[in-house]
């Protein structure tokens, strides 16, 4: 994979951002039940689930869900999910080909 490759996790990462924006209006993920407390877990349990996507395990993939997310919703992506991508080694080329293809 050369420096300005994009996976195709990369691409799957933000597609499935690009539907979560469709689907459930860029919210944020829901919490992982392990980082809920005893009383919001139980409240999980009586009332059910919410509507918000669950969250990537790789924190890279997180992040270009996030901007894919941002993307189609037509938010401009924050100065800390952009500054992020970069430390987990995206290029600004490979952000612009993502809001691209999303834009389409």
């Amino acid at each position: 994979m050369t420096a300005m490759t994009l996976t195709r996790e990369d691409w799957l990462a933000a597609s499935i951002g690009a539907r979560d924006a469709d689907v459930y209006g860029c919210s944020e993920p829901a919490a992982p039940r392990g980082t809920l407390g005893w009383f919001a877990r139980a409240l999980v349990w009586v009332m059910g689930e919410k509507d918000a996507p669950r969250p990537l395990a790789n924190p890279r993939l997180e992040a270009m869900r996030r901007f894919g997310c941002a993307v189609r919703s037509g938010h401009q992506p924050g100065v800390v999910l952009v500054s992020g991508l970069h430390a987990l080694g995206v290029q600004p080329v490979q952000l612009a080909q993502i809001s691209s293809f999303l834009q389409l």
